[in-house]
Parts: C-alpha cells; sequence; structure tokens
C-alpha cells in the first residue's frame, strides 16, 4: 500500500514539476525480484545522488557523501502515514541485522512538526537501531521525484542510484535481505548502466 503525497495538502508543492525522468537504456543484469520485492524498480540508467543532503536529529547537515563506500537504503516516511509506521519496525531490524561498514538504513521524515513529532512516534514504535533524520521542508524528497509515502530508494557505494520501491515492505524478509545482498556483493552494478540525461523540455 501506498499513500500519494497529493493527499497531504501543502505538504510537497510542485513536486511533480521538479521531478526528472532517466532515460531508458539496457538495463544490467541483476537481483530477482519477488515477493515483497516484486514492484521494487531498477534504475535504467547511472545517476549520482552524492550531493544529497539533509539534516540530523541534533541540526548537523549530512548527507550520501557521508555514507560513501556504503549501500544506502534511504527511506522517506512519516507520521500521518499508516503504510510508513508499519514498515518502520522491520527497517529498524535491517538495520540491525545488516547495518555496519558496508550497508545503512536511513530513514528520513517529511512531517512539517519536525523533530518534536517524528521522534516521538520513533520512541513508541521502539526503535533502537535507527537515528532521527528530518527532510521538513521536503527538499530531498523533491530532489529524488518522491511522489507516494512510503518511498523508499537503493543507492549504491558511489551514491548511485539503483533502484527504489513506492508502497511499504517487509525488508527484513527473506527477499528484502537477498536485494540488499546483492547490491552489497555487486558494487560495479551501475557501472554496466547508461549514462543518466535529463529529459529535454
Amino acid at each position: 500500500m501506498k499513500i500519494s503525497l497529493g493527499l497531504a495538502p501543502l505538504m510537497i508543492a510542485g513536486l511533480v514539476s521538479l521531478a526528472t525522468i532517466p532515460v531508458a537504456g539496457t538495463a544490467a543484469a541483476g537481483p530477482e525480484l519477488s515477493g515483497h520485492m516484486q514492484n521494487f524498480t531498477l534504475a535504467p540508467a547511472s545517476r549520482s545522488r552524492a550531493g544529497v543532503q539533509w539534516k540530523n536529529g541534533n541540526g548537523k547537515v549530512v548527507g550520501l557523501d557521508d555514507y560513501k563506500g556504503k549501500v544506502v537504503l534511504l527511506n522517506f516516511w512519516a507520521t500521518w502515514c499508516a503504510p510508513c509506521i508499519r514498515e518502520l519496525p522491520s527497517l529498524d531490524r535491517l538495520q540491525a541485522s545488516l547495518g555496519g561498514d558496508d550497508f545503512s538504513v536511513v530513514v528520513l521524515n517529511i512531517d512539517r512538526e519536525g523533530k518534536r513529532k517524528a521522534k516521538r512516534m520513533m520512541r513508541r514504535l521502539k526503535l533502537k537501531n535507527l537515528s532521527l533524520n528530518l527532510d521538513r521542508e521536503v527538499k530531498v524528497a523533491k530532489t529524488l521525484g518522491v511522489l507516494n509515502m512510503p518511498t523508499t530508494f537503493l543507492f549504491d557505494r558511489k551514491g548511485r542510484e539503483i533502484g527504489k520501491l513506492e508502497g511499504g515492505a517487509e525488508w527484513d524478509e527473506k527477499e528484502s535481505i537477498a536485494l540488499v545482498k546483492y547490491f552489497i556483493d555487486n558494487p560495479g552494478h551501475a557501472d554496466t548502466l547508461p549514462a543518466f540525461k535529463k529529459k529535454k523540455k
């Protein structure tokens, strides 16, 4: 299940107009997409997102550059999004089982109310392995072209976008873990993709 951001007035104005569409190319061989990952969409082109930044719970600016050398799963969530809340505990368990030198889960909250509301929800869900990160002005969501909630992206060790899933999932199920491990074990996946090109207006 996923929630259109159009149902959250004033949350993400102008999102569609800012989204860019990759030019289709010959996709590289990838992982088997089944079960919870059957709707995961592999990126058709290689595109660096290393410059994407947000604020952590302490107000410090961080971004994908800070995770260089790791595969990163970046999840957008909000307290008003029921599917987001359902999947957060599984993301917490995924971080507990795979998080380390090769992989990190980053959950990015887009609530307008910001830190207080998001932190309260994370405490309520007893998330012990995930840190608070905030995209209160939805700048990162706009940059990445998020249209539905939840949306989760995977980036390779060089900060290149390698795929995304719109809608909730159980991220600690075998299909989800296999997907993440595939990209941990195949760091050159994006090297086989054509370069990203912006769609001409």
